[in-house]
């Protein structure tokens, strides 16, 4: 029997031509077992495989359900036609790994990404019946809503265009229309993200982001000069200015920058060298009196015209010109009568440059040196910061591991974060009027929440800190035979020790801050006792001078608070021996406590004066001039940015070239 396929069929009556049809023969059938020719099996696999059905790739998914091949037809297919069926088209996918697992709690962004993450899944979830309730409730940061609700509806109401203005304000330098800065990345830099660790910049531009800083190019590179001082005028003041000055400016300082790197660029920097010469020449007075004044003056005269240049010349290099200007500052802290207002301007070029709290190097040391000691002040006089601490950029995630390298530094800096904000918050009360009126009882709950707030984070830092933030020792005074009334408190670090300190001041100053202080009187002066006495015991063991800047300003804040007319007396023997180790007159300082003890009831001594006498040893705060307006014991409050009215360096300053032209009125949201 021939069995032929239709296609071998048709084939083979094309192959014949009419002249072949007599010469046509009948194929003999073949046997079963024999083996069939090679060109023969090619050419029928060939034509089968022509014939062999594709597979729809388009097809319906009920025909796929059904395991049937769907025409494909568009509407309805052939098969759902005939059967009735629903034609259901689509993709169909296939779930096979599901899991649930909570949000993150933040999206960290990689380096160098141009992009910022904003999770939606609480909004696209509340479209979904019994979505929104698997979240849990979302939780502020603290209880105080009042002032962040103020200050994000005000960032709300602004466009991006003015926010880019506020960005440049807040740090100068930056210019968001040069370099496309979108609204998400102006309001990162102004809470919390960390712009200075950007892959792209070179070496040294991350103390300039903006442009190019020749300085930082060379702290960055360790460029030092093989030349080597042969004055031996110039040789001595600057040894002086390293063993005496600088420590306690290094104080805040890991790196020491003061005493260990900036004397080793001086000999290649004219102004630079000009003006650590210059406070080492002021403190060779202060120690001997029979030191020439006219010295004195030469140096800081010949450091300050070099400043005042500098700052004309639009492509100056700002980082030089921050760090003198710090010097500077330093400089008419120790004088007797201020001469400029190098304290201000150092802070206006702070501002310039961009440094902020995480600003590494050079410029977060001198960041934390101005902002530390505006705290001291502050806390001191009880006035308001003129640099918003919530724009600082500190991580305050204390619930976070930190990397080792950097964990002391980091609770530092949140300590003197939580001290601005207690002092923001205890000048913001005290010209509260009394709130016993039971129509103020809501704002007086509210007064009330923001220091239980304040207290918490106190006690929440205390109880994070890792372990070589905390005392290695307390003995107590009924513990040795010594006759102090204060304890022994040793600590192997300094930034623990500062940390400390910082810490006890807090709760003394909030203790004194609190809203209901009338009827809680006797609970919050119990609560300033035992912080009061480690404040004055860390004082009276501390071997270290490079921190007795620090020291003496806590253990004036912290006396005020004794009681004991013993523990009173052993203070002012405290500050005899401070005196006699670096050779600060201290006397005003003693007067002010005698007075607040109720010693003395002597003639009324003018304000000014007190505030200019106690500032002599402040490397930041000094208040230039005889008077001061009332209230207002901070002047960087007028004069602290470039942008306000009554800016340093009147008649000499001029903009970078990197700065743009719009100016934006932020005090508002600044104070």
């Amino acid at each position: 029997m021939n069995l032929t396929t239709r296609a071998q069929s048709k084939s083979q009556s094309k192959s014949q031509s009419p002249s072949d049809d007599s010469k046509a023969t009948t194929p003999q059938p073949q046997k079963p077992n024999s083996p069939r020719p090679s060109s023969a099996n090619r050419k029928k696999s060939s034509e089968i495989a022509d014939t062999k059905a594709k597979r729809t790739r388009t097809g319906c998914l009920t025909c796929r359900e059904r395991h049937l091949k769907c025409d494909e037809a568009l509407g309805r297919c052939l098969n759902c036609r005939k059967s009735d069926r629903t034609c259901r088209r689509g993709v169909r996918l296939n779930f096979i790994d599901i899991q649930t697992v909570a949000p993150p709690h933040t999206i960290t962004r990689a380096q160098g990404a141009k992009l910022t993450f904003r999770d939606d899944s609480r909004i696209i979830a509340s479209e979904y019946v019994g979505g929104f309730e698997r979240y849990p409730p979302p939780q502020p940061d603290s209880p105080i809503q009042e002032r962040r609700q103020i200050q994000h509806e005000a960032l709300n109401f602004m466009g991006p265009d003015q926010l880019a203005s506020l960005f440049q304000s807040v740090a100068h330098s930056f210019d968001p229309s040069e370099f496309n800065i979108p609204h998400s990345a102006t309001t990162d830099f102004l809470f919390g993200t960390d712009p200075w660790h950007d892959p792209h910049l070179g070496h040294g531009d991350e103390l300039l982001p903006h442009g190019t800083s020749h300085f930082a190019q060379k702290l960055a590179m360790k460029q030092y000069s093989s030349a080597s001082f042969t004055d031996p005028e110039q040789t001595f003041l600057l040894q002086l200015f390293v063993e005496e000055v600088g420590p306690w400016i290094d104080s805040m300082d890991p790196m020491r920058h003061f005493t260990q790197i900036l004397p080793l660029h001086a000999i290649d920097e004219p102004m630079l060298l000009k003006a650590l010469v210059a406070c080492g020449a002021r403190h060779a007075s202060l120690i001997d009196p029979s030191y020439g004044v006219e010295k004195v003056h030469h140096y800081y005269d010949a450091a300050n015209q070099d400043l005042l240049h500098a700052v004309q010349d639009p492509d100056r290099d700002s980082v030089l010109c921050a760090t003198v200007a710090l010097l500077l500052g330093i400089y008419e802290m120790m004088a007797s009568q201020p001469l400029t207002n190098h304290i201000s301007g150092s802070r206006a070029l702070i501002r310039e440059c961009g440094w902020m709290a995480k600003t590494p190097s050079l410029g977060g040391s001198c960041f934390w040196i101005s902002v530390s000691m505006e705290v001291l002040h502050c806390l001191n006089h009880t006035c308001p910061l003129s640099w918003n601490p919530d724009t600082w950029g500190v991580d305050m995630h204390m619930d976070q591991i930190q990397p080792f390298y950097k964990g002391d530094d980091q609770w530092l800096h949140r300590i003197i974060y939580i001290c601005a904000k207690i002092a923001d918050f205890r000048f913001s009360t005290q010209h509260l009027q009394s709130l016993n009126d039971p129509s103020k009882s809501t704002q007086l709950n509210e007064v009330v929440q923001e220091w239980n707030h304040y207290n918490g984070l106190c006690e929440q830092w205390a109880n994070s800190i890792p372990r070589s933030m905390k005392p290695l020792s307390t003995i107590q005074p009924w513990q040795t035979e010594q006759k102090s009334k204060f304890p022994n408190i040793w600590i192997l670090k300094r930034p623990a020790i500062i940390s400390q300190l910082y810490y006890h001041i807090a709760c003394i100053v909030l203790a004194r801050a609190h809203p209901m202080a009338s009827s809680l009187h006797l609970e919050m002066r119990k609560m300033q006792q035992p912080h009061a006495y480690s404040v004055c015991g860390l004082a009276a063991n501390l071997k270290d001078r490079g921190m007795s800047n620090i020291s003496i300003q806590c253990l004036t804040i912290a006396a005020e608070s004794l009681e004991a007319r013993n523990a009173q007396e052993e203070v002012l023997d405290i500050l005899d021996v401070i005196t006699r180790n670096t050779h600060w007159n201290l006397e005003s300082i003693k007067e002010r406590l005698k007075r607040h003890w109720g010693w003395s009831h002597s003639e009324t001594v003018d304000p000014a004066h007190m505030h200019n006498d106690f500032y002599d040893l402040d490397p930041t705060l000094t208040i230039h001039g005889s008077e001061f307006p009332t209230g207002i014991a901070n002047p960087l409050l007028d004069s602290g940015d470039f942008s306000m009215e009554n800016h340093p360096y009147q008649g000499y300053y001029v903009a970078p070239h990197h700065q743009g032209l719009g100016q934006y009125n932020y005090s508002s949201y600044l104070l």
